[in-house]
């Protein structure tokens, strides 16, 4: 087994990207206070996915008030 995944957290897994991206990543980081391109992706996917989850939530309760009425 590579040595790497024998040190990966139980509660992490690995994903790859291109260099390039990774590089234009670790100039983004410069700009803020997080030490690393995982903590960074991190970060974003986590603001994208409650992003996607207040939309859903905002048309769940668009759809409430027009069924009442109110819309």
């Amino acid at each position: 087994m590579i040595e790497v995944f024998k040190e990966l957290d139980k509660e992490k897994t690995i994903i790859s990207i291109p260099i390039k991206l990774t590089k234009n990543l670790k100039e983004q980081i410069k700009k803020t206070d997080m030490a690393s391109v995982s903590e960074y992706i991190t970060f974003v996917l986590r603001m994208v996915l409650s992003e996607d989850t207040k939309i859903k939530d905002e048309t769940k309760i668009r759809e409430k008030l027009k069924k009442l009425g109110y819309l």
